[in-house]
């Protein structure tokens, strides 16, 4: 469940003036800022691009925040469109299943 989402609202470290204190990567927390402002100038046709870390020791931190926040971030294409792994054709047929509403079984 979401850090925000109610539940844990007793549980939030606050500073004096009753801020949300968050103890967290400032990198990390920076790149999910970043992705944010950019899903508000982004379009259907352009959206903008999941968060990602220079630094890839970071990058299950960031996943790990980002779920923290409640960010579902949709799964991304492999760069190549030559197919090679199995995973790769189960999110493929995901993908096409979402896109014209069908429900058949391929993998």
């Amino acid at each position: 469940e979401a850090l925000f989402s109610g539940r844990w609202d007793k549980k939030l470290q606050r500073d004096g003036s009753g801020r949300i204190f968050l103890d967290i990567n400032g990198d990390c927390f920076q790149a999910i800022v970043d992705f944010l402002n950019e899903m508000t100038i982004s379009s259907e046709e352009h959206p903008s691009e999941p968060p990602t870390m220079i630094d890839v020791g970071y990058k299950q931190v960031l996943v790990q925040y980002l779920e923290l926040f409640g960010l579902r971030i949709p799964p991304q294409m492999p760069d190549s469109n030559i197919i090679t792994q199995y995973s790769q054709a189960k999110l493929l047929h995901k993908w096409l299943n979402e896109e014209d509403g069908s429900s058949s079984s391929i993998c």
